[in-house]
Parts: C-alpha cells; structure tokens; sequence
C-alpha cells in the first residue's frame, strides 16, 4: 500500500468499507428472529384492522356436527290398555312411518367462557343424539347440551378441555352502526375456518324462515351483506374489534348478499335465561340480582327469598357483588354461569360491597326447595316433577309435543315406579283431562285420596322412536 498514492489509498479504503457494510446488512437480516420478523409484518399495509379481528375470534369459533337418530315411529304396549282420548292425541301427529336413518348436518359456534360453553343456534343441534365439536387447532371435542331455547333459536353446549380455551369478548349491539364493517366466521357447506366481510346494513330486522319444526320468527335481527351460507349459522358476527356483535341466523334463499344475526344483546338475555343454575341443576342461592350501568361495581341485590341461603347469611338487598370465591363478577351471566357449577353444600365466599364497604360472606349452597304441586307429587305418586318446556321437548325429542309434565325423577318402591313409570317420560293425560302445565298437575293432585286408582298417559322417547303409555297408578 505505501507505492499507491494517498488519494487511491483513501479511495480503497472507502470501497472495502462499503462491501463489510453490505455484507453486515445481508448477514443481520439473514438473523433476524421470527418474533422481530412477525413485528416487521405487523407494519405491513396487509395487516389490516380485519385481519387483526379475525386472529383474536379465529381460534373460538367451533365447527360443530351432529348426529340425529330418526326411527320408525310406533305405538308401545308396554303400559296395556289405553284410552281413545290419547291414543287421537298421539295419532294426530304421525301420519306413515318413517325409515331410520342418521344425518349428519354442519354448523357452526362460538365458544364464550374459557370453560368451553359454546353459543350456536338452537335449530342447529335440535334432536341431535350426538354432538361434535371441532376447533381450529384441530382438537375435536364430543359437546354436552346444557339448555336451549327454540323462541329464540339459541342453544348452549359445553365442551371439556384440561387447560382454559380460547374465548370470544361480547361487545355490544347498543352502539350498531349502519355501514360499519361486519365480519362473519364459521363453517359454510363444511369448509371450515371460512370469513367474509362486509358492512352492517340494517338493524332491527324481522323475518321468518321455514324450517322442518315450522316457522321460526326472529325480531330485532341484524342485517348485513357478508355472506351467511348453510353451515354459518350459530357461528359469530364481529366488529371490526373482534368483539362479538351478533350469532348468524340464517339467510334469504331468494336474494344475494343478504344475511341476518341475532343480536349480541339478545343473546346475552337469553344466555342468563339459559345458565338459570336453580331449573338446571336445581340448586338455590336465593337472590335476585341486576346489572349495573358500569360493570366494574359488580352486581347489585335487588331482593332476598326468606330463609334462603343468601338469607342466611345476612346478604342484603343494595349489596354489590364483586367477585364469588376468585371470579370477577360483573354481569348476571357472569353470576349464573359460575353458580352452575356448583351442587347443593358447595359454599361460596362472596366478596360484597355495603354502603362504600367491601367484606366477605360465606354461603353454602341448597337444594331448591319444592313448590306445592311438586310436594303433592312426590306424596301421592312418588314423581319429581316440572313443567315441558320448549327446549326441554327438543333435547328429549318430543319436538311434537308442544306443553305437558316433564318426569325429571322416579323416587324408588313408589306407586309411579311400581307400574314402570321413568325419568324422562311426559304426562299429557290425566283421566279424561289432558294436562298442560304442572299448575293443571296440581288442580287434579288436590282431588286424589289415598286408595284412588287413577289413569296417566305418557309420552317419551327412545332410540326406537316416539312411544305413548297409558298406565294405572294407585294414590298413596
């Protein structure tokens, strides 16, 4: 180097420079780690608001199938002879018998709670004698029915996971705005993992739609352009916040682009109606609660039952209920969802907040206690008792049956169970009176002395079909 002038020697200098800077760039980008990668992405113009929605709700969305086991439908003579009355009853609702068969429809849900309950639509998972779930990930799940309600075409399912699941955050349907961008996930015609995009269109919708348990009506629904197929409906409706605005309904067969959702609002109503710990697991609290306009001061007690739990201990009516053992309580579902998980001695510690002051109450849960018809019941014919409700009807597949007296127990060496009666059988008939509610249950049970012989007609059904019983029971 020292013959080269000192002019060239810069010059060099400067070139070889240049190449290590090079070569430093290539080898540093060649390093970089996947998480500094993926932030360089997050910078990209692809990376829209819409992508970010859907890579939060993506992994709750289950794509849910069934198996529906419809068989020949006969008449049993397990019970012996039977009344004209019932027998017309029956008949009226089953013309030529049908051959068995087993299908399996697709559908879709969105899980709400990290301990698996799963929303979808009702009409979805009606009558099904099998339920599947399947996530994103790939990890199948067989899913319980925890209540439905056909009113509304809302159903809840609970799905078993060791560790917590991915969950949806309910927004709000309160603040909907026309044109705003919608987003629809879910399972149509069975592709799963499926998004469209479009825009809220209209809000406060009406519609009826056939289906082959009759004509269901929706109030209040939404209305969007995003593409809602067979196999969407049950799966969620987002905000460009990944906030879940609406559960998909169904569609117009007739029109293009356009499609409806349930309201998130009127959803959250229905799911309090839903997870109602005391009907579905018969266990009693024993206060009524209301939400609150902010959320972070719990849930307020608007009334306490006499000699209840709560009643027990001192809970009063004002109180704010914060949080039930480590669970943040900060709306009604949050309440009900929590309780039902609990059985009859589990004790609670509830955190309270009283007049500005927060302490802890321990409460210890009861069996709910029978009503008047229920003790009759349990006294004369040996029967657990309830009315049928809709939902109830469908899980038991007495979809025909529109009103009657649910059987929810049989009590052991009782009058009922010496003539074969069982749970999950339905009184409709009661003598020559057909029976409606548990409150015409009652009516009759009043009239019954000890020695009486009486006739109940029943329905049920099994794997084999749709059965009607005519059996003679002796008042104890």
């Amino acid at each position: 180097m020292k013959f080269l002038s000192a002019s060239l020697r810069d010059l060099i200098m400067k070139k070889v420079h240049a190449l290590l800077l090079i070569i430093a760039s290539v080898v540093s980008t060649l390093l970089i780690p996947y998480n500094a990668t993926s932030a360089l992405e997050a910078n990209s113009n692809r990376r829209t608001p819409i992508v970010v929605a859907i890579e939060k709700v993506g992994p709750a969305v289950a794509n849910i199938s069934t198996e529906r086991l419809i068989t020949q439908r006969h008449v049993d003579p397990f019970f012996g002879s039977r009344s004209e009355l019932f027998d017309q009853f029956f008949n009226d609702f089953f013309g030529q018998s049908q051959k068995q068969m087993v299908e399996r429809p697709l559908g879709s849900g969105v899980i709400i709670d990290e301990d698996g309950y799963i929303v979808t639509n009702e009409h979805v998972v009606s009558r099904a004698s099998k339920i599947k779930v399947r996530l994103s990930d790939g990890r199948d799940f067989e899913a319980t029915m925890i209540s439905s309600d056909p009113i509304s075409d809302l159903a809840v399912l609970k799905i078993n996971s060791p560790t917590p699941l991915p969950y949806v955050k309910m927004g709000t349907s309160k603040d909907l705005m026309i044109g705003e961008t919608v987003v629809a996930l879910g399972n149509p015609f069975g592709l799963e993992n499926s998004v469209t995009t479009g825009v809220l269109s209209a809000k406060n919708r009406t519609m009826t739609f056939n289906s082959q348990y009759g004509d269901i009506k929706y109030d209040g629904l939404i209305q969007t352009d995003a593409l809602i197929n067979p196999g969407n409906s049950g799966g969620p409706l987002i905000n460009i916040d990944g906030e879940l605005i609406g559960i998909n309904a169904a569609i117009v067969n007739q029109a293009q682009g356009i499609g409806f959702a349930i309201p998130v609002d009127k959803v959250r109503q229905t799911l309090v109606k839903l997870f109602n710990f005391r009907e579905l697991n018969r266990i009693w609290f024993g206060a009524q609660v209301e939400e609150q306009a902010d959320p972070s001061k719990g849930i307020m007690v608007s009334s306490v039952e006499p000699e209840s739990p709560a009643y027990k201990a001192q809970i009063k009516t004002g109180d704010y209920i914060t949080k039930i053992d480590s669970k943040e309580i900060r709306d009604i579902l949050d309440f009900e969802k929590y309780i039902l998980k609990k059985n009859a001695g589990d004790k609670l510690s509830i955190i309270v907040n009283r007049s500005g002051r927060e302490f802890k109450i321990d409460v210890t849960i009861e069996k709910a206690p029978l009503q008047s018809v229920e003790k009759l019941a349990l006294e004369k014919l040996g029967l657990f008792v309830q009315d049928l409700t809709p939902q109830l009807a469908k899980q038991l597949n007495l979809w025909w049956v529109k009103s009657g007296v649910l059987i929810s127990g049989v009590q052991k060496k009782s009058p009922a169970a010496e003539v074969g009666i069982k749970e999950g059988h339905v009184i409709v008939y009661v003598g020559q009176y057909r029976i409606n509610d548990i409150e015409e249950l009652g009516a009759l049970l009043k009239i019954m002395q000890k020695g009486d012989v009486w006739e109940i007609g029943i329905v049920w059904s099994d794997q084999y079909g749709e059965h009607q019983g005519y059996a003679r029971i002796k008042i104890r």
